[in-house]
């Protein structure tokens, strides 16, 4: 899952005093006493943070992305967050008057991510981790918006999305023109991807999805678990600069990517899913691959020859994607 790749992004360290101007900013009464980078976040800088004052730690996140970004995620948790456990906004700066880049404080959410958990060899906690999240998923997916699409920092739609055939087509005809898909996908394995997918691109078309919010990065480094006397459930879900209003196989593929056909956790990922109230097509695992080999294509044309890892990782999950 993710396994020593690259960041993409270069989040450099933050030196101390820069942090303490954050913080002063944000808590003009509070001082900083503490700020541990985090191991979590491949496109954005994380630091659990503990206050003078504050008997709680917080997280202070530098988000990879631009102003509109920011507030869109903002703007996701505040509508969700009755139904969906995700860390409250404290604090966001998108001014840049401090820090550069749009960077923000929210609630400390204690828990182990859902990747570690898995390394677990107890087949009832990979079952009720996949129960817990395959619950949380569908009720992420009962959100729904008038049009796919990207979306704007006040949650309407910015910029339609084509999820079609046609859509879906042109994408990867362009991905496939990149530098990189040349570079790292050799003739052969570019044929074989193009076929796959003009074999299989007017289901996208026939199958009737309602527009519904997506996470677009749902997997076992953005899921964040905890146990205690209910069992294991979702302590949150982070990091939602991706999010947009799409189809609900981005975020299933996203998820099982890594999961052979049947195993465990998929079994109990799709049944919880499904008791939930999620909608699925009787061609689903068809279609998440679909929505997968968007995502793939997409981090292979933005990694570099300084990222030999993820490329190799990715080089593995084209093949096996369109060979499933």
């Amino acid at each position: 899952m993710k396994t020593n790749w690259e960041h993409a992004s270069g989040a450099r360290e933050i030196a101390k005093p820069q942090l303490e101007k954050m913080i002063a900013s944000a808590f003009p009464e509070q001082k900083l006493l503490l700020a541990e980078r985090t191991g979590t976040g491949l496109s954005s800088g994380t630091y659990k943070i503990r206050l003078e004052h504050a008997d709680i730690p917080y997280l202070l996140r530098i988000s990879a992305g631009h102003a509109d970004v920011a507030l869109m995620e903002r703007a996701i948790t505040e509508r969700i967050d009755a139904n969906i456990p995700v860390a409250r906004y404290l604090h966001l700066d998108t001014s840049g008057s401090i820090f550069p880049q749009p960077w923000a404080i929210l609630e400390w959410k204690e828990g182990v991510l859902l990747r570690d958990l898995l390394q677990s060899s107890d087949n009832q906690i990979i079952a009720d981790a996949a129960t817990a999240v395959g619950t949380v998923l569908a009720r992420i997916h009962q959100y729904e918006f008038a049009s796919h699409g990207f979306l704007a920092p006040d949650l309407h739609i910015a910029h339609t999305l084509e999820m079609g055939a046609d859509g879906f087509l042109s994408f990867i005809t362009d991905s496939l023109k990149t530098e990189q898909a040349v570079q790292w996908l050799d003739k052969a394995e570019q044929k074989a991807l193009w076929d796959f997918c003009l074999l299989h691109a007017l289901l996208l078309s026939d199958t009737v999805e309602t527009p519904i919010l997506v996470h677009s990065d749902f997997n076992g480094l953005n899921v964040l678990m905890r146990q205690d006397s209910n069992g294991i459930q979702v302590a949150a879900v982070l990091d939602w600069e991706f999010a947009f209003s799409g189809s609900r196989y981005v975020d299933i593929g996203n998820m099982l990517r890594y999961e052979e056909e049947q195993s465990l956790y998929e079994q109990h990922f799709i049944e919880a899913y499904r008791q939930a109230g999620g909608q699925l097509d009787e061609q689903w695992r068809l279609l998440s691959r679909l929505q997968e080999l968007i995502a793939l294509l997409d981090m292979l044309s933005h990694s570099t020859a300084s990222m030999p890892v993820r490329i190799a990782d990715l080089q593995q999950l084209i093949a096996r994607t369109i060979s499933l």
